[in-house]
């Protein structure tokens, strides 16, 4: 069943409220900077340039439903609609890209009119020129993303444990390598303990697909029904969420 304007802005503004509730534990947010990482998954989209754009507080804003949104602006305001990626990173773990519409004024300036849970007042958009101002938004590409985390160097943590070792200690560990047929350097990296975050973080980034592709699946016009594997697969991405926020306390 097709939304009025009217039912979508309740929903919305349901949404929104809802969310925000939550936002305390969210991670993800705008980047503070287009860095190398930033700039390198934002050309992996094949699209334009990132550029940060402002969040305006307008009345046609719907969050959940930035295209309606955006499509209500014009019929009041005229301009046109621009699609693409915005890009959200969770610091020091993962960076998302989020199909989105924004809107363009008559004189050619962007701005995003869809209202955010953590009150960002700007946002990093990739506009992608492949999307016409007619694209249907139901048919919008899925999510991605990308791990940013990378593992502590085994190697060189094991050097700067062998810098540190006393005289005593030296002997004792290259007998122990000696009797593991291994040299001492080799002896002393495989002592370093196995990285279990990125591996986490990669689960994580599964999950979540997982989980879009199957909300996807279960139709884009009016209220989705919840069935038991959307459940499962919302408490696994969940799950996995707070597992790395409790490895990764300062993340």
């Amino acid at each position: 069943m097709n939304m009025t304007i009217e039912e979508i802005r309740e929903a919305s503004a349901d949404q929104l409220a809802m969310e925000r509730q939550e936002s305390k534990g969210v991670k993800e947010t705008t980047p503070t900077t287009i860095t190398p990482a930033v700039g390198a998954f934002a050309h992996s989209l094949n699209a334009d340039a990132a550029q940060f754009l402002p969040v305006i507080n307008d009345p046609y804003g719907l969050y959940g439903w930035c295209s309606d949104g955006v499509r209500d602006k014009i019929t009041h305001d005229g301009g046109r609609p621009v699609f693409g990626w915005t890009i959200w990173e969770w610091p020091n773990v993962l960076l998302t890209a989020e199909f989105h519409c924004i809107w363009e004024d008559a004189n050619g300036d962007r701005f995003d009119i869809t209202p955010k849970p953590r009150y960002e007042s700007q946002i990093l958009f990739v506009a992608d020129p492949a999307y016409p101002d007619d694209f249907d938004f139901d048919l919008r590409p899925r999510n991605r993303r990308t791990r940013l985390y990378v593992a502590p160097d085994r190697v060189a943590e094991a050097a700067a444990l062998s810098a540190r070792l006393t005289e005593g200690q030296r002997r004792y560990e290259e007998k122990r390598a000696q009797k593991a047929g291994l040299s001492l350097d080799d002896w002393l990296v495989s002592k370093m303990p196995t990285d279990t975050t990125g591996p986490l973080i990669d689960d994580l980034i599964t999950a979540c697909n997982e989980f879009e592709e199957h909300f996807d699946s279960l139709g884009t016009a009016g209220t989705v029904k919840v069935d038991e594997k959307f459940a499962e697969l919302a408490m696994r991405r969940l799950q996995l969420q707070r597992q790395l926020k409790r490895q990764l306390p300062g993340s």
